[in-house]
């Protein structure tokens, strides 16, 4: 388990553990405009984005959609999917099943991150 608001850097903002617990996690991440989050896809878990700040572009599968304040979307198991800062922007992502770092496959990433 994580401890409450951990706070972790990342090449594209930075990620707030808001609550993480056996069968989901909730976060806060900020999104740094003109940067993307990698091409990932989760076998074990699905994700509800909801955009607290800025506009975001959401990669889901082939489509994108433009999500800003109050927008929400779900990203399905298995499903390939990227945020991308359009403006600076803080969005609630919420996970449930097993929330796990070895879950995430990689498929494109920015900041040389390889497939895990």
């Amino acid at each position: 388990m994580i401890d409450k608001n951990k706070t972790i850097l990342k090449p594209w903002g930075k990620e707030i553990i808001l609550e993480k617990k056996k069968n989901y996690c909730v976060k806060k991440l900020w999104v740094r405009q003109g940067e993307k989050l990698s091409l990932q896809s989760h076998k074990n878990r699905f994700e509800v984005w909801t955009v607290l700040t800025g506009k975001i572009e959401a990669q889901k599968g082939s489509s994108k959609i433009l999500l800003e304040p109050g927008d929400f979307t779900k990203i399905n198991k298995n499903e390939k999917h990227r945020i991308t800062g359009l403006k600076e922007s803080w969005v609630l992502e919420v996970a449930f099943g097993q929330v796990r770092q070895n879950d995430i496959i990689r498929f494109e990433d920015n900041y040389g991150r390889g497939k895990k």
